[in-house]
């Protein structure tokens, strides 16, 4: 009889230090991203939460300086999965290169804006003035949108492309009338500069036309490379779960979760407050998301920044998701 427990404790020990610790149980994932709270709210309380650990993925976030620099870094293959605007994730597809999505991240179509000075009465006062946009990006398309939308005529003004520090800059000094950029530059462009919104991807101060109206649409979204989710389909659904608890740590706790977003991007609490209210946080893969992607590769295949036209429903991989959280895949069959 003791033989025998003596001999089922052996082959329990035995299994047992066959099977993986349970938070480490998908070994270290590199998640590449930008110290942003536009495109890494999620990782960032995950991090701080130890929702990665519990879900048992050990995860190293690394911070890039530009949706470029992880790309560089995804080609290289120090990254295997990240986080980013649509417009570098589009880009670095239609290469093409195998990188699939596997959840949105938040929709940031309102924290795209155009930000004018607090005196502006009237979108005439714009005409004969600079306005700065950044080329090839959603600062580009936003204001297309907002002329499209509005009847604005561009050709009364001039544009001039700038990086967003170089904007600040020069809206402070009055060099530009206006910028459009992307959170966190608008809050610091409304504190500092004496700015106000003029509009948004999704509303407009326009005096005379206030009021919620989309007019643009821009996401932020996590990606993988296909021989990440090949060969760690395990690792990919952990992140996953992470993420989605995150997101739900944000709805449900939105002081704490902007106490450590302030801590993690460097924004004063109330400031956070206000690039967090013009975020969507969700990991909801539906077709205003496709059609939205479709319209940034198509912007950007009009400008000539890439060569193909991914289509969206052709890279986005929706059954990772599917498995840890049916409910926020949303699309439509085809």
């Amino acid at each position: 009889m003791i033989r025998i427990r003596l001999t089922s404790t052996a082959a329990l020990i035995a299994l047992a230090s066959a099977l993986p610790l349970p938070c480490a149980a998908q070994g270290k994932v590199a998640i590449g991203t930008a110290k942003d709270p536009n495109l890494a709210a999620q990782i960032a309380v995950a991090a701080a939460k130890g929702y990665f650990r519990e879900a048992g993925v050990e995860a190293e976030i690394k911070y890039f300086p530009s949706g470029g620099d992880l790309m560089t870094a995804v080609v290289g293959r120090s990254v295997a999965l990240g986080s980013s605007g649509a417009t570098p994730a589009t880009t670095l597809r239609s290469r093409p290169y195998p990188i699939r999505i596997i959840a949105q991240v938040s929709d940031i179509s309102g924290a795209q804006q155009i930000i004018v000075k607090q005196s502006l009465r009237s979108l005439d006062e714009l005409y004969g003035k600079k306005i700065a946009i950044m080329r090839g990006t959603a600062s580009e398309a936003l204001f297309n949108s907002f002329v499209k939308a509005y009847g604005f005529d561009a050709s009364r003004v001039e544009l001039v492309n700038m990086a967003p520090a170089e904007m600040l800059a020069s809206f402070a000094r009055g060099t530009v009338a206006a910028i459009s950029v992307w959170e966190p530059n608008t809050t610091r462009a409304r504190k500092i500069s004496n700015g106000k919104l003029l509009v948004s991807g999704t509303k407009s101060n326009i005096p005379g036309k206030e009021g919620a109206r989309r007019i643009y649409g821009d996401r932020a979204v996590l990606f993988a490379t296909e021989t990440f989710l090949k060969e760690q389909p395990a690792a990919a659904r952990a992140v996953l779960r992470a993420l989605v608890k995150a997101g739900q740590f944000i709805a449900a706790n939105r002081p704490e979760a902007t106490a450590i977003l302030s801590r993690e991007f460097g924004l004063e609490p109330a400031d956070m407050a206000d690039v967090m209210e013009s975020n969507a946080y969700t990991l909801e893969i539906n077709d205003v998301l496709l059609q939205d992607l479709d319209s940034v590769a198509s912007f950007l295949y009009g400008l000539k920044r890439i060569q193909s036209q991914p289509k969206a429903r052709e890279w986005i991989d929706p059954a990772p998701l599917r498995e840890v959280q049916p409910g926020l895949v949303k699309l439509s069959r085809q």
